[in-house]
């Protein structure tokens, strides 16, 4: 009975996530098409886009993000080709095998903390089923977000911890998933370690059986991970965390009211130590961190970022889950807690600390989904709390009448996030994917000579990836063409979208200017209100709103003018 169940979760999250991947989420992130891209470039040529050979991190935008991704792709756009569902199968096929993991980690929690056959199994299948409808998870899940694959990776890697310190073989396939998961996501840099170590603290006892020759190669497969990992960070990776930590600017921050504190009477050492960047680093860190445990995030808000596919508004728990939060707080109370379940609780705690240490808008599901599945686990303890405790105040019948009234409810919540989703997310993602712009590097692959210029505006966000990536460029052409675009982290440009102009085969990117439109036999992209009101473009790319997103226009020679930007 356990087995089909399972099954049938798996069934159920699979098709949450697999079918019409290509779809929704609505559009195609510059990210996305770069991991696609990279992969394209590894097959051809060895090197990423930049010319790196088999990069330890991936420069793409100037954002040095983590490789694991990428290298996952390799085979699939090997196999399938370049195209957009291929770009995303990776984290389809994690994030359904998530589910999986999940089971077989709340499974073995279950088990070493005691609970018998039915409790264990009523854990596992609730924390297995939770994630797999988890509106979180299935959103973070549908397109190519590398952080989605830590949700896989680490609840994998615990598990095979675990097992191996009866079958020690297993041991060495942990080190190598944890080390792998530090490649997955800036994110996991600072969780993983922290969970190793505090898996080695709880089963130190039982590690101390275990063969010394496969401690040995296990701790030293981690450690050459973690060295690697280190040296990312010369590499640029550390210029990119550096640049959106909440201590960047935090003296700046401190300096006018600890000036106006002066100015106002108060001594100056005291102003100081009321007005520093310490002081400010933490208000800030403290007020990031808590928005992860806030009713906002779980329920009301959610996560804000659209660039994710993401639903502002919609929380990332189901409102029919706030029992089995209540219901885990009173295991809390009324039950000894045991040192297995407290790996979710540890995981759960240290995991939005990265998001904390960073700037931004706050509320990132992105950042913050290394949360994922230990929520789940976590939840699945408080929904087996409100079942036995209601088991022991109601009659079988009373139970039963109950749970089809819950179950009932579920459906409810669950249909609601569907329609949400699947139907209402595409006019609210549709700018924040950048709808549009696939769209229309495919059309002009397929409509303009590659003999003819084409202008495309950098107001379409990093538009030569979505060309590189619509049109297969040779990844040699590529590599010569950004062997010139002086994006470096020591220099004064460290993002491709601030260069002024920059070329890549027949296409150049910038910011229209007057002078563009009067260009003999070039076509011209950018947003409509970059053009004259009366211009007449050669065809018009729309949001699924209706809202025109994009314009392809053929150069003129007469009085049609760019608007001044």
């Amino acid at each position: 009975m356990v087995k089909k169940l399972l099954i049938a979760i798996l069934i159920v999250g699979a098709a949450l996530r697999f079918l019409g991947a290509g779809v929704i989420p609505v559009g195609f992130t510059p990210d996305e098409a770069s991991f696609g891209y990279d992969a394209y470039s590894i097959i051809k040529t060895g090197k990423d886009q930049w010319g790196a050979n088999l990069p330890l991190v991936l420069k793409s935008f100037g954002d040095y993000k983590a490789p694991l991704y990428t290298f996952l792709l390799v085979p699939l756009v090997y196999i399938f080709g370049l195209a957009k569902y291929v770009t995303r199968l990776p984290n389809l096929i994690f994030g359904t095998s998530a589910i999986l993991a999940t089971f077989l980690l709340a499974r073995t929690l279950a088990d070493l903390s005691g609970f018998k056959d039915k409790r264990r199994d009523f854990f596992a299948l609730s924390a297995s089923f939770l994630l797999a409808i988890s509106p979180w998870h299935v959103m973070m899940s549908r397109g190519a977000f590398e952080a989605n694959l830590t949700t896989f990776l680490l609840p994998l890697g615990i598990y095979l911890f675990v097992k191996g310190t009866k079958k020690p073989v297993f041991l060495i396939y942990s080190s190598i998933i944890f080390g792998l998961n530090l490649f997955s996501y800036h994110a996991a840099k600072l969780v993983v370690p922290v969970v190793v170590v505090f898996m080695l603290m709880i089963f130190l006892k039982k590690l101390g059986s275990v063969n010394r020759g496969i401690l040995l190669l296990s701790g030293t497969i981690f450690a050459v991970f973690l060295v690697a990992t280190f040296y990312t960070f010369s590499l640029g990776a550390g210029t990119r965390a550096t640049g959106v930590s909440i201590f960047n600017g935090a003296s700046n921050d401190s300096a006018q009211p600890r000036l106006t504190a002066i100015q106002a009477g108060l001594p100056e050492t005291l102003a100081v130590i009321l007005h520093n960047k310490y002081q400010v680093i933490a208000r800030k860190f403290i007020s990031n961190y808590f928005q992860y445990f806030s009713p906002q995030f779980y329920f009301t808000g959610g996560p804000s970022e659209t660039t994710y596919g993401m639903i502002p508004g919609r929380g990332v728990l189901y409102w029919f889950e706030l029992p089995f939060l209540l219901g885990l707080l009173y295991y809390f109370w009324k039950y000894r807690l045991t040192k297995y379940l407290a790996i979710p609780i540890v995981w759960l705690m240290i995991a939005p600390i990265p998001a904390a240490l960073t700037l931004g808008s706050g509320y990132a599901g992105n950042r913050a989904v290394v949360m994922l599945p230990a929520m789940q686990i976590l939840l699945s303890l408080g929904a087996l709390t409100c079942y036995e405790t209601l088991q022991s105040l109601l009659t079988k019948s009373r139970l039963r009448q109950f749970t089809y009234v819950f179950f009932g409810f579920m459906l409810l919540f669950f249909i609601t996030f569907c329609e949400d989703y699947f139907i209402q997310s595409p006019r609210i993602n549709e700018k924040g994917m950048s709808y549009g712009n696939l769209e229309v590097a495919n059309w002009l692959n397929g409509n303009v000579p590659k003999t003819q210029k084409v202008i495309v505006s950098t107001t379409l966000s990093e538009p030569h990836m979505y060309i590189a990536f619509a049109s297969r460029i040779d990844p040699i052409v590529y590599q010569a063409a950004s062997s010139n675009w002086p994006v470096n982290v020591d220099g004064g440009v460290s993002w491709v979208d601030q260069l002024p102009d920059y070329r890549l085969a027949n296409y150049e990117f910038k910011r229209l200017s007057l002078s563009d439109l009067s260009q003999k036999n070039t076509t011209i992209v950018g947003r409509p209100d970059e053009f004259p009101t009366d211009i007449k473009p050669i065809t018009i790319f729309k949001y699924p709103s209706g809202e025109t997103a994009v314009f392809v226009v053929a150069s003129m020679d007469y009085n049609y003018a760019f608007k001044d930007r």
